[in-house]
């Protein structure tokens, strides 16, 4: 179920910064924060807590499929208490950092970065905020 959903035509990525501060509203919750690429369905980065399991799953649609995942074990969230997600992009990585930790990173699959215009998120998370600025690289 879609929850927010912003376009940024001239691009996201590289050297702009992501902070979405929302909390889940159980133990069972997962959501995603999805980054979209302009045409198409094609997504960049697709960042999943899964609640149930305590992993932090990201991948890349791409070409009409999935890549590999890659899975993070380090799960700062708590189900109910609210929680900061910020997701910054330089030249060659996705930076994730978890209430101002940072948490892993995820190298660019998609190389055509100005092609990443539509950030999308999904699923069980109420968002207090939503925040998209220039940090620059």
């Amino acid at each position: 179920c879609l929850q927010f959903e912003a376009l940024h035509p001239e691009g996201i990525c590289p050297g702009w910064s992501i902070v979405v501060k929302g909390e889940t509203s159980s133990s069972s919750s997962m959501f995603e924060i999805n980054l979209l690429c302009d045409p198409g369905d094609q997504i960049a980065l697709h960042f999943n807590p899964r609640f149930s399991s305590s992993r932090i799953v990201c991948n890349s649609f791409l070409n009409s499929h999935w890549g590999q995942e890659e899975v993070n074990n380090t799960f700062p969230f708590k189900a109910k208490e609210p929680f900061q997600v910020e997701i910054y992009s330089d030249q060659d990585y996705f930076h994730a950092f978890i209430n101002e930790n940072k948490v892993m990173q995820y190298k660019h699959r998609q190389k055509n970065l100005s092609s990443i215009t539509k950030l999308q998120i999904l699923n069980d998370i109420d968002i207090s905020s939503v925040e998209i600025t220039k940090r620059g690289l």
